[in-house]
């Protein structure tokens, strides 16, 4: 990742620097993958390989805006990006965001394959949220800032 692309954001570096220590949990269970930000996954690349994608991203609607809200809340935004997905027949694996310190409580999310990349951050921008991650080619998470 280009340290420009972090310049330009208008997010505290605190956020960023939480986004970028943050382990992306493909799946919730014990054989979840584990991807971190600028970091190849050979388990995600065959993954994508198995699903038929070159490309996906993590896509959140917890805590918009990274403003801590109640556990109800983000539930119900969870389940409205679900039916989000679900309508636009968008195939997805439910997912989770840990803060290995703490910090931050996790996050539920969902993994999707086949998703480009606009269509990733017009998603991420309709749930408030202030980035994505986005997975090339290389099977390579990348932090996308969305502000």
């Amino acid at each position: 990742m280009k340290p420009t692309t972090l310049i330009r954001s208008l997010l505290a570096k605190s956020f960023i620097t939480s986004y970028l220590n943050t382990h992306y949990q493909v799946g919730t269970g014990p054989d979840a993958i584990v991807l971190r930000i600028g970091q190849h996954s050979k388990p995600l690349t065959k993954l994508l390989e198995t699903l038929k994608q070159s490309f996906a991203a993590i896509i959140s609607a917890y805590n918009p805006c990274s403003r801590l809200v109640s556990n109800e809340m983000n539930l119900i935004a969870h389940e409205l990006l679900r039916n989000y997905l679900n309508h636009h027949a968008y195939a997805m694996i439910e997912s989770l965001n840990v803060d290995p310190s703490g910090k931050w409580p996790s996050e539920k999310s969902f993994f999707v394959p086949g998703l480009d990349l606009n269509t990733a951050r017009s998603i991420g921008q309709k749930f408030n949220q202030n980035a994505i991650v986005w997975i090339d080619s290389e099977a390579i998470s990348r932090l996308i800032l969305l502000r």
